[in-house]
């Protein structure tokens, strides 16, 4: 197959990859009717990426619309919260700019199909014809065949972009997947390196990615639990929490994105059945993606429509009463597969580990794609979320839970530190959004991101305040917490030559306003309602606990970026720069007993700005081997004053990268190897001098090694190994004796190795996979001096899949699994804020799911 990049990503890593064709092995003339200066991509029958098969190639490109339909034939392949008008007002002001931003580059998109007739070239975002070789593939029906060339280009009709198959055969069988790139366990292609789906050996940034095949097989039940095999990524720092997922990418704590756009600090849990893929940018992205860790992103993708009409239903139960259910259906709406749908839903229920909790979710989420023409797509996603019973953190003395206590005993997993009858905490959230895409013609297009969010909070518990080693003081809790989001991404992007090289130029402005609420009323009794760790007693009187401050929040953020990444041959290069502006007021009141009414305090206000870069390069060879360097910033505004009133200035973080790639041609394999030194400034310590307050003198250091191993059905097994080597010290503090310590609960060592293996051409286990994995955490430290530590652990995971096709034909599309994660049940403490502050990590969990796909 000789497949024409054209003005998309190109797959530099292709040893095939020529201009108008020169490198194709065999006869490619169908391909030099296409636009000369065009680079292709050429894909024998067989093997995809082979240098020594002569024969004739595929194209896929300009050639018209009844060539390409042969050729494939041929083959047999087929506003808001809060009193602040004037901060309201800007907050408007500033939404309707960016709005407006998008509105004059979107102008002339024509959603007619008069205009995509007139364009000789397709929009690199659109997903390309994947020509497959096995036996399930369908050919087009000989009516489709007889169709004018105008009708057969559609919006199904290739586009290559830079989500052409990367060097690595792709057999994508799944129907579920509706982005280009994936193969099985293995990405070939990303867009959260680059915001544009870019081959995985043209982007000069490491990333990892977890896909929707390897979260069913491991049965992880969050995003938190998907990236538990992922090399520099920790999942188990506050693991004990089921309200929100703490991970950190490189040690420090990473935001998660949605399709790009950036969810709540908080990282309210997303159900992670509504994702297609995980992806992990690890270092600095504020460049692209504005102010955030210097440990990276993870972005989540949603599930989108599918050309492939396809569904799904399982049913899983556990142990504490678990049982979910869930289904996902997808497909065209219409004949010409212009208008697509999905619809995602999953309810589950049943008992927490911890007594007195549930886990419990209502889950929904349709999405429609509209393409009026090949040039066109407009993709509206929404989700509803349900979280009827949560419970909050539970931390746990040092003593106790890694060492023994007093009493020689160790304090049970299933404690539950608040009171049954005042445990009552909820999360209510929806979501709103589309992404549009228009080619305007050979050199530009266009793509626009929209999303609402809200996200609405109660809570009513008993938490722990203060522990000791027997006892815990307690206080009563009750918050309100009312969140909008409003975020808009407009990116610009132009493909385009200036002598040999070749250019894919982004401009972008985004915008995000989030004004929020809180309410809060605590009480700690006459007594801190006291609470024996190992012989809880329950029924506390509890008094009268109304709210007694209310807190009003606007945040306002825009930011304007440019990125290029420049080819020339199979070198890529990147550069980007962005400049980002941040607002933030609030309004704290306070109840006045005497009138019932609440104090009007004036706004605070605080503006940050700050303009980060990045810098890389990445060189493919021919073996599928591509080293890579780069450097990248990040920034965070920290609200609030020193004691002196001072506003703190932002979190600044820097990174210098280097690694190698690996994707042999051939081979389902995919190795990543990475080094790295990440600084962080400006980070906030306890003022010593003055209790109470804070001042920013702390600065952080973490420097290591990563390596990712990944199969698909290489030899019959797919396969995911990691191992993250991390040196972190304080290089700053006001802690005497602090410099040069690691900061708390961050392991140096981490290790995992997770495979299955098909017995597919096995008469007696026919339809049988087995899996298995290991992950080990190595030791670390739970107080800034470094004197007391946190062990290590290692669990072990099982899986068995069947497919009761192989005993009858009538249960060809049923399936079951049985999924064990820490099967020797092993206690241990995940992480420690301080060694007042541990959490224990999950105990044994055993699933059995049964499926079936029509």
């Amino acid at each position: 197959m000789c497949e024409r990049a054209g003005r998309g990503e190109p797959e530099r890593s292709s040893p095939s990859i020529t201009r108008e064709g020169r490198a194709c092995r065999g006869d490619v003339s169908p391909c030099r009717e296409a636009k000369p200066r065009r680079q292709f991509i050429c894909l024998n029958q067989n093997d995809a990426f082979s240098t020594r098969d002569s024969r004739k190639p595929i194209c896929v490109g300009d050639p018209p619309a009844n060539v390409v339909a042969d050729r494939c034939l041929e083959f047999g392949g087929s506003m808001s919260v809060g009193s602040d008008r004037s901060g309201t007002r800007t907050a408007r002001r500033n939404y309707l700019a960016a709005c407006a931003t998008g509105a004059l580059l979107i102008s002339g998109a024509g959603l007619d199909a008069s205009h995509a007739q007139q364009s000789r070239s397709s929009n690199p975002d659109l997903p390309p014809v994947v020509v497959q070789q096995d036996g399930n593939v369908r050919r087009s029906p000989p009516a489709r065949e007889a169709r004018s060339a105008a009708s057969r280009r559609s919006p199904r009709v290739a586009r290559t972009t830079a989500a052409s198959p990367p060097p690595v055969p792709a057999r994508q069988t799944d129907p579920g997947i509706s982005v280009p790139g994936l193969n099985g366990y293995i990405a070939t292609a990303t867009s959260v390196g680059s915001k544009t789906n870019t081959p995985i050996l043209a982007l000069p940034r490491s990333t990892s990615t977890v896909t929707a095949q390897e979260i069913f097989d491991r049965d992880a039940a969050s995003v938190q639990e998907a990236l538990q095999y992922t090399a520099g990524v920790g999942g188990f720092f506050r693991q004990g929490n089921l309200t929100r997922e703490y991970n950190r990418v490189r040690g420090f704590e990473a935001f998660q994105y949605l399709d790009g756009l950036k969810l709540h600090d908080s990282n309210w849990g997303f159900e992670r059945n509504g994702l297609e893929r995980v992806d992990v940018l690890k270092g600095p992205a504020s460049t692209l993606y504005g102010q955030g860790s210097p440990g990276g992103i993870i972005d989540l993708t949603s599930k989108r429509p599918t050309e492939t009409p396809f569904g799904e239903a399982l049913l899983r139960m556990g142990l504490r009463g678990y049982l979910e259910g869930a289904f996902d259906v997808s497909g065209p709406a219409n004949e010409n597969k212009s208008v697509l749908y999905r619809f995602v839903g999953v309810g589950k229920m049943g008992d927490g580990e911890i007594d007195f909790t549930k886990n419990e979710r209502i889950f929904f989420a349709p999405s429609v794609t509209i393409r009026p023409n090949e040039d066109t797509s407009l993709t509206l996603l929404a989700s509803y979320q349900y979280d009827p019973h949560l419970t909050v953190l539970q931390p746990l003395p040092y003593v106790g839970t890694v060492v023994p206590g007093t009493n020689g005993q160790f304090i049970s997993r299933k404690t539950f530190l608040g009171e049954p009858n005042y445990h009552d905490t909820s999360k209510e959230s929806y979501r709103i959004g589309y992404e549009f895409k228009h080619q305007f013609n050979d050199v530009f297009s266009i793509q626009q991101n929209f999303a609402y969010q809200n996200i609405d909070i109660s809570l009513r518990e008993v938490q722990s305040r203060s522990t000791g080693n027997v006892t815990t003081q307690r206080q009563m809790a009750y918050q309100q917490y009312n969140i909008d989001i409003f975020q808009i991404d407009n990116r610009l992007k132009a493909d385009f030559e200036t002598g040999p090289l070749r250019h894919h130029v982004m401009f972008g402005v985004d915008y995000a306003s989030i004004p929020n609420y809180q309410g809060t009323g605590t009480n700690r009794g006459t007594g801190n309602f006291l609470l024996n760790y190992y012989m809880p007693l329950y029924g506390a009187a509890l008094p009268n606990n109304p709210l007694t401050t209310k807190r009003y929040q606007n945040v306002d953020q825009i930011g304007v970026y440019l990125q290029d990444r420049i080819e020339l041959g199979r070198l890529s290069v990147l550069f980007g720069a962005r400049n980002d502006t941040a607002h933030f007021a609030q309004q704290s009141q306070a109840l006045v007993p005497a009138t019932g009414n609440f104090t009007q305090p004036p706004w605070t206000r605080q503006n940050d700005n700050a303009t980060t870069y990045q810098a890389g390069a990445i060189y493919a060879f021919d073996s599928g081997v591509a080293p890579y360097v780069n450097y990248s910033q990040s920034f965070a505004p920290t609200i609030g004053t020193d004691f002196s009133g001072r506003p703190f200035i932002p979190v600044t973080g820097d990174q210098i990268e280097g690694g190698v790639k690996y994707l042999p041609p051939g081979m389902n394999l995919a190795i990543s190897t990475a080094g790295f030194n990440i600084t962080q400034n400006n980070v906030l310590t306890a003022d010593l001098v003055n209790p109470g307050y804070a001042v920013q003198t702390s600065s952080v250091e973490a420097s290591g090694a990563e390596i990712e191993v990944k199969t698909t059905r290489l030899y019959g097994f797919n396969s995911s190994a990691a191992y993250t080597y991390l040196s972190p010290k304080v290089t700053a503090t006001n802690t005497a004796g602090g410099i040069g310590k690691d900061p708390v609960s961050m392991p140096r060592h981490a290790a995992s190795l997770w495979t299955t293996y098909s017995f597919e051409d096995t008469s007696v286990l026919a339809g049988l996979t087995l899996g298995g994995g290991v992950r080990y955490v190595g030791s670390s430290f739970a107080d800034t001096l470094n004197t007391t530590e946190i062990p290590s652990f290692t669990l072990v995971d099982l899986s068995l899949r069947y497919r009761l096709g192989a005993i009858s034909a009538s249960l060809q599309n049923w399936d079951v699994a049985l999924n064990v994660k820490n099967l020797t049940d092993k206690r241990y403490v995940g992480s420690c804020d301080a060694l007042s502050q541990c959490y224990y990590g999950l105990g044994r969990t055993v699933d059995g799911t049964i499926r079936v796909r029509f």
